[in-house]
């Protein structure tokens, strides 16, 4: 039977503050086969400690394995999974159950408390993701936006950096219209994912997509109960709630938006390589 490791970590920069997980998965020989890091919002430490053991319960079933070990350096997760300290906070409740019913899944389960120094790739892996920017810097395949052969329609290519994320795509857009010397006409920014949106909002004050991204996951939350069985539910739910198109006036070549207006591209199953497609149509 192959044994996998899991190492597993949650922080929070405050309490509750931006939080993130971190999770490497191991298999016996101790060849590494997964590292993941990931930005998961506003979250309590403990909160972030069950949302990382999920998520790493999730891809050691996604890999195959049946036996799995477990090693966290927070004690209150370990003691409360054993069954020697009850869980007491309502908001741990769904998640506790939640983790039960994944280790259910595997015929063999140890899990371990160990020192923060034993554990420190994982520690690593969930301070990066606590620290992960909302708005990262987009990566593209070149220093220009791809024109399609026979069309007006350009390709952006952009790489997020956590599972959750808005990005501010307004001047790669902008830089488009600027190429297709179109001076007045019409702009449609277009998604084609799942799990990804599109939205036009404020981008003036960060708080705005923090306040619309804390909104969609207690509308639409990670561990409630979904028929889908890949783990992400919940980015299709908020993708659909999003909508995968924005169409923006375009005026003297500029976009025609408000003062406070940008166009967001809506990340909610990364990190990814995702793509924009963007199409100019000039006016009649």
């Amino acid at each position: 039977m192959k044994r996998a490791t899991v190492a597993i970590d949650g922080a929070a920069k405050g309490n509750p503050g931006p939080a993130g997980v971190g999770i490497v998965i191991a298999d016996e020989t101790g060849n590494v086969l997964c590292e993941i890091s990931e930005h998961i919002g506003i979250a309590t430490n403990n909160l972030a400690e069950y949302t990382a053991l999920i998520r790493g319960l999730e891809e050691a079933l996604k890999l195959g394995f049946r036996d799995v070990e477990i090693t966290t350096d927070s004690e209150l997760l370990a003691k409360q999974i054993k069954g020697e300290y009850r869980v007491r906070s309502e908001s741990i409740t769904p998640l506790f159950s939640k983790a039960l019913d994944l280790l259910s899944k595997f015929e063999h389960v140890s899990i371990n408390q160990v020192s923060r120094e034993r554990n420190k790739q994982a520690d690593k892996l969930a301070t990066m993701g606590a620290e992960a920017s909302l708005q990262p810097r987009l990566t593209f395949d070149s220093a220009k936006p791809k024109k399609e052969a026979g069309s007006m329609i350009q390709r952006i290519s952009v790489r997020t950096s956590a599972r959750t994320e808005f990005v501010d795509i307004t001047r790669e857009v902008q830089d488009v219209v600027k190429s297709s010397g179109v001076s007045d006409g019409l702009c449609i920014v277009y998604v084609p994912h799942t799990t990804a949106g599109i939205t036009i909002n404020e981008n003036a004050d960060p708080d705005v997509v923090r306040d619309i991204i804390d909104t969609l996951e207690r509308l639409v939350p990670r561990d409630a109960r979904y028929r889908h069985i890949e783990g992400n539910a919940d980015s299709h739910v908020k993708a659909s709630l999003m909508g995968f198109s924005v169409s923006v006036f375009i005026e003297n070549c500029r976009l025609a938006l408000g003062t406070w207006q940008g166009i967001y591209f809506c990340e909610f199953d990364g990190p990814r390589s995702r793509n924009v497609l963007v199409q100019v149509i000039p006016g009649r």
